[in-house]
C-alpha cells in the first residue's frame, strides 16, 4: 500500500521538489511564498514543509518551476518529482503508475542522460549506488549515456532523517526526479564579504542580505532605501536585482569609510573605500543614487509615498551605539513643565539681547560686510504678522567688525571647521517606531518594509513586536545568535494609505538597555553554565539551538496559494500527524504571522551557522 503522501502526478499538475539547504530552516517557506508572489505564481502545497529539508510543491508548469528556484537563496536544486516512497520498493511503484507522458520523452534516443545517487544524512558505498541504479532499469532508457552535459539528469535521493546519532539502515524517504535548475547559491560566493572592498563590524553576510531582498520582492527598477546603511552590504544586494539604491546613516565616519578597520592585517583604511567602491567592484554602481547623513529620529526624507521597499539592519548598541542628535538634560529641566520651559527660554533670549551675548539656540548667519568681516544676523521664529531684529547696540556691531573672521572664539563653525552635533541614546524602541512611522508615510502601497529585531530568548513576547495599522506583519522569522540572544527578520506589507493621527506602536521600554546587558551575560558564566543553558533548548546534528513549529491551518497561505486535498495531508513520515480533526496541524511557515491565529511552540532547531559560531567563540 501506497503512502498517502504519495500521489499520482496528471497532465494537468505535476509535483515538483525543492530540495533545500540544511539551515536558516524559518527563512525557507518565506522566501519561496515571497518569491510565488513576486512572479505571480500559484503554489498548491502536495505536503505542509516540516523541518526535513525538502518541500513538495503541485504547480501548472515547469517554466514556473525554474523561474521559482532561480531566485531562491535556500533551496539548493528543484526536480520534477518522478516518483517517492518511504521505501525504494514504494518509490518503484509509483514510478510504475505515472503516465508514460511524464518520463518517456526525456528519455528518447536523442536524448543522453545521466543517473546520481545520492544519500542525506550518510554516505553510501559505490556499490550500493550502482545496485540503486540498475534497479531503474526498467525505464525506457534509449538514449546515449553523458556524464558531463547530459541532456537529462535523474538524481535518486535517499533522506536518512535529520540527526546522525542513531542512522537508520533504510532511508525515511526516497524520491526520484529530473533536474530542472538550481537554486542561486553561487551568490555567496560571488559577494562574500572576504573579497568586499569596504566591510565594517556590522556588515551583513552576503547570504542573509540577498533573503531579505527576497522578502521585500525587489525586481528591476525598484527605488529601495536602507535608512540604517552602515557600509551598504545590503544595498550591494538589492543593486543585484536591478533595484535604484538610496542609504543613510547618522555616523559621518562609517559613511564616508574613516571608521577602524575591521580586517585583521590592515592598519588604516585605503582611500578608494566607501559603498560607492563596493557597488564598482560588481559592476553596480549604475544603480547607486546616493548616501546621506541623516538622523533617522528627525529624518529629511521628504514625506511622499516613492520607496517600493525599506530594507535594514537596525543597531542594537552591541557593535554600534543606537544614537540621535540632541542633548542630555539635567535633572532640574527634566521636571519643568512645558510652559516653565517657555518662560525660561523666554528669559534667555532676554539676557542674550540685553547682554549682547551670542544665543546659541538662533539660526545665525554670517554676513559678509564691507571690510571682509563677518556680520552677525539673527533670525528668531516670531508670531505671524510680527517682525523684530536684535536689538544688538551699534558698539556691538562695530565690535563684532573690528573682530578677524577667523578668529572668532564664540562660534567656532564659522572658521569651517566641521560641526559634528552632540548626540543621546537613541531607545530601541523609539528606532522601531519611527522606522514603522516612516514606512508607513514613504512605501508604496503594496512595498514592504524588512528589518532585524534582537530578543532575549527567554523573553521573547510576541505583544512586543512593533505594529502599524496600515502594515500588516506577513513573516516573522528567527536566527539564534548564540545560547541567550536570537534576531528576528520582521517583514511587513503597506495595505493602504496612512492617516495622519495613526502612529506606530512599539511596546519596547528600555528595550535596548535590557538587550544590551543581558547580551553580556554568558561573558560572566562559566563553561559548565553555558553548557547546561544550551541543553535547556532541543539541539539536532546542526548543533544550534531554539527553535518554532507554528500551528495553525491552510488559512494561513497567502492568497496565491491553495492547500491540496485533507486527505492526501492525513498522515506524514516518522509519524508526523499533518492533520487531525481535534487537534491543530503542526507545520514550519517560518514563523509567519499573517492571520492572527498562529500559535508557537518549541520544536526544533534553527542553524545560523555563520553568527553563532562567531558570537559563541567571541563569549568563551
Amino acid at each position: 500500500m501506497l503512502n498517502p503522501n504519495v500521489m499520482r502526478a496528471t497532465d494537468a499538475s505535476r509535483k515538483y521538489l525543492f530540495w533545500c539547504i540544511n539551515e536558516h530552516i524559518e527563512f525557507r517557506v518565506p522566501e519561496l511564498k515571497s518569491i510565488a508572489s513576486l512572479f505571480k505564481i500559484p503554489l498548491k502545497w502536495a505536503e505542509k514543509p516540516k523541518e526535513d529539508p525538502f518541500v513538495i510543491l503541485e504547480m501548472e508548469s515547469e517554466q514556473d518551476a525554474k523561474k521559482l528556484v532561480s531566485r531562491c537563496m535556500l533551496v539548493k536544486a528543484c526536480y520534477e518529482l518522478w516518483g517517492d516512497g518511504c521505501s525504494s520498493e514504494e518509490m518503484h511503484n509509483n514510478i510504475r503508475q505515472q503516465p508514460q507522458s511524464l518520463y518517456k520523452p526525456h528519455l528518447a534516443s536523442h536524448k543522453s542522460f545521466r543517473v546520481t545517487v545520492e544519500g542525506f544524512n550518510k554516505s553510501l558505498r559505490s556499490s550500493d549506488k550502482l545496485a540503486k541504479i540498475e534497479s531503474l532499469s526498467y525505464l525506457p532508457f534509449d538514449g546515449p549515456v553523458n556524464l558531463t552535459n547530459p541532456d537529462t539528469r535523474l538524481d535518486l535521493i535517499e533522506y536518512y532523517g535529520l540527526s546522525n546519532v542513531d542512522v537508520p539502515d533504510q532511508p525515511y524517504r526516497v524520491f526520484l526526479g529530473r533536474l530542472l535548475g538550481r537554486g542561486c547559491r553561487e551568490l555567496i560566493a560571488q559577494y562574500s564579504l572576504k573579497q568586499r572592498s569596504y566591510i565594517g563590524s556590522t556588515s551583513m553576510d552576503a547570504q542573509l542580505a540577498f533573503i531579505m531582498c527576497n522578502m521585500a520582492q525587489l525586481r528591476p527598477g525598484d527605488l529601495v532605501l536602507d535608512p540604517f546603511v552602515g557600509t551598504g552590504s545590503i544595498l550591494v544586494s538589492a543593486a543585484h536585482y536591478g533595484a535604484h539604491i538610496l542609504g543613510s546613516d547618522i555616523d559621518f565616519l562609517t559613511l564616508h569609510a574613516r571608521t577602524k578597520p575591521t580586517r585583521v592585517k590592515q592598519k588604516e583604511r585605503s582611500a578608494h573605500e566607501s559603498i560607492l567602491s563596493n557597488l564598482s567592484q560588481y559592476g553596480l554602481q549604475g544603480r547607486y543614487l546616493d548616501v546621506a547623513v541623516v538622523d533617522c529620529a528627525r529624518t529629511s526624507w521628504r514625506r511622499a509615498p516613492v520607496l517600493d521597499a525599506i530594507i535594514t539592519d537596525p543597531p542594537y548598541g552591541i557593535r554600534e551605539a543606537t544614537e540621535r542628535v540632541g542633548r542630555e538634560m539635567s535633572a532640574d529641566d527634566q521636571e519643568l513643565t512645558s510652559q516653565q520651559k517657555k518662560q525660561r527660554r523666554k528669559q534667555r533670549l532676554q539676557h542674550y539681547e540685553t547682554e549682547g551675548v551670542k544665543d546659541d539656540y538662533s539660526h545665525e548667519i554670517p554676513v559678509p560686510s564691507v571690510d571682509g568681516c563677518a556680520e552677525i544676523t539673527k533670525i528668531e521664529k516670531q508670531p505671524a504678522g510680527k517682525t523684530r531684529t536684535s536689538p544688538a547696540t551699534e558698539e556691538r556691531v562695530a565690535e563684532n567688525r573690528s573682530r578677524d573672521f577667523t578668529k572668532r572664539q564664540d562660534n567656532k563653525r564659522l572658521d569651517g571647521s566641521p560641526h559634528y552635533p552632540a548626540k543621546v541614546n537613541y531607545g530601541m524602541a523609539d528606532v522601531f517606531k519611527d522606522l514603522l512611522n516612516f514606512a508607513a508615510s514613504n512605501l508604496v502601497v503594496g512595498g514592504r518594509l524588512v528589518y532585524w529585531m534582537p530578543f532575549i530568548r527567554d523573553e521573547y513576547n510576541s505583544d512586543e513586536i512593533p505594529s502599524h495599522p496600515c502594515l500588516r506583519l506577513v513573516y516573522n522569522s528567527e536566527q539564534v545568535l548564540n545560547s541567550h540572544s536570537t534576531r528576528r527578520l520582521l517583514t511587513y506589507v503597506k495595505t493602504r494609505a496612512a492617516l495622519e493621527h495613526e502612529v506606530a506602536n512599539a511596546n519596547v521600554p528600555e528595550f535596548s538597555m535590557a538587550f544590551r546587558e543581558k547580551f553580556f551575560i554568558a561573558a560572566k558564566m562559566s563553561r559548565e553554565e553555558r553548557v547546561a543553558r544550551k541543553c535547556l533548548y532541543p539541539r539536532d546534528k546542526r548543533g544550534q539551538g531554539l527553535g518554532y513549529r507554528v500551528t495553525g491551518s491552510s488559512n494561513d497561505l497567502e492568497d496565491n496559494e491553495s492547500p491540496t486535498n485533507n486527505s492526501d495531508l492525513s498522515t506524514g513520515i516518522n509519524g508526523y500527524s499533518m492533520s487531525a480533526e481535534n487537534s491543530p496541524e503542526k507545520d514550519l511557515v517560518g514563523g509567519e504571522d499573517v492571520s492572527g491565529n498562529v500559535d508557537v511552540e518549541v520544536s526544533h532547531d534553527i542553524p545560523a551557522q555563520n553568527k553563532e559560531s562567531v558570537a559563541v567563540d567571541a563569549l568563551e
